[in-house]
């Protein structure tokens, strides 16, 4: 499975960038009102976030107490941790390279809509602030998917290449 990459989250990013500008200039040439983003869809992005780090919190755990027990000296006695169920560590994985993807979109949206409305003669504040704050929610979305998709990750084995859970 591939994971969570840099390029493909700019790729998505700058379409979406590119549609959020296109379909604004379209929507003020025929009459209609650019898109503002409503509060709500802020604190969604802010609550799923929340939510992504609250599952990937076993794993991290996990993760953690496997290398003290690594790291512990031949003469210290440490409790081997419980390990995670493996599906549930795929499922969380999935989850986080979908909400990255979610995120870059959104990230674009909001920049293109943000660039159209900044480049109009009239600026009417009311309606950018909307769209900055769902711009800000949506980067907070990908780089909790980053750091979510980097916990379920497996550890480095020698090779060039990180391993990731198939």
């Amino acid at each position: 499975m591939k994971s969570l990459g840099v390029l493909s989250v700019l790729i998505w990013s700058g379409a979406s960038t590119l549609v959020g500008f296109f379909y604004s200039e379209w929507a003020v040439a025929n009459g209609y009102n650019v898109p503002v983003s409503g509060v709500s869809l802020s604190i969604s992005l802010v609550l799923a976030s929340i939510v992504l780090l609250a599952l990937a919190t076993p794993i991290y755990k996990y993760k953690r107490a496997l290398k003290k027990v690594l790291e512990a000296k031949g003469g210290q006695l440490v409790k081997k941790p419980m390990p995670v169920d493996p599906f549930y560590a795929v499922k969380v994985l999935l989850l986080a390279t979908a909400a990255g993807i979610t995120a870059s979109l959104f990230t674009g949206w909001h920049i293109g809509v943000i660039i159209k409305q900044l480049n109009t003669t009239v600026v009417v504040r009311e309606n950018v602030t909307p769209n900055i704050l769902g711009a800000i929610a949506s980067l907070v979305l990908l780089s909790v998917a980053f750091i979510v998709v980097e916990i379920c990750k497996l550890p480095n084995d020698g090779t060039k290449e990180r391993s990731v859970p198939a």
